[in-house]
């Protein structure tokens, strides 16, 4: 790599900063592990632990899902 074309400041930089972080987990509704993975559904119970269902973004697109950290 160049080191003359790379951006030392990089992570310091103010679109670093203004980027959605990057999560990579299960998509419940392709089934498949994925990057940009977003809470769905919070499922709580009474005891013992609750349970998350969390989409990719293009399976949030297909199937109008909304994040649960963006709805009112």
């Amino acid at each position: 790599m160049n080191e003359g074309t790379h951006d030392q400041d990089a992570v310091n930089s103010a679109s670093a900063a203004m980027a959605e972080p990057m999560t990579y987990g299960y998509c419940s509704w392709h089934r498949g592990y994925s990057a940009g993975i977003r809470v769905i559904e919070v499922v709580e119970q009474g005891s013992g632990p609750g349970a998350a269902q969390s989409a990719c973004e293009p399976c949030r697109g297909k199937h109008g899902l909304v994040p649960f950290a963006d709805r009112p």
